[in-house]
């Protein structure tokens, strides 16, 4: 073992730690047959290492590096096409008959009915019905076409929602 060059020994240290995830020594005096595996793997690599000039080991990592980072953006990549029809398919309108715009139509009749009953009017509310009488006629008017559809949505009778007896 002292006979080894450093970067032989360093080496054979490092495989070892990859490998066996012990130190050298600690491999030495458990299983001796596996340390020196480790010595003559090094002993192999070393030259090759020394002879490899710095910008070929340079180049070489270069290559690998860019290598995964194109594989990481093609995954990225899918990753995103997933989540993209994932959003798309939770933001897909389920709604075939228009039952949320008929909601959002009730909700503002329903508002027009509480800004009469509190008092606040709108110019162009006012302006279309500058009387109040005819105001209330016409949001009464809002109100019960309101109450009727909500009353169709929920699956009761128009009659039975607006607590008219039958004819």
């Amino acid at each position: 073992m002292t006979d080894q060059d450093p970067l032989e020994q360093r080496l054979a240290d490092k495989l070892s730690r990859l490998y066996d995830y012990r130190s050298l020594d600690e491999v030495e005096q458990e299983e001796p047959e596996r340390a020196q595996e480790h010595r003559d793997a090094a002993a192999e690599l070393a030259p090759w290492i020394a002879e490899c000039p710095r910008e070929e080991r340079r180049e070489a990592f270069g290559r690998g590096y860019d290598k995964g980072r194109e594989r990481q953006k093609a995954r990225t990549a899918a990753d995103m096409r997933r989540l993209e029809a994932e959003t798309a398919e939770l933001r897909q309108d389920r709604d075939p008959e228009g039952l949320r715009a008929r909601i959002r139509d009730l909700e503002y009749a329903l508002a027009g009915w509480d800004r009469f009953m509190t008092g606040r009017v709108r110019a162009e509310h006012a302006a279309a019905a500058p009387d109040w009488r005819e105001q209330a006629a016409v949001y009464l008017a809002q109100l019960v076409e309101a109450q009727r559809e909500l009353a169709v949505l929920k699956g009761v009778q128009p009659s039975d929602a607006t607590r008219q007896s039958p004819p």
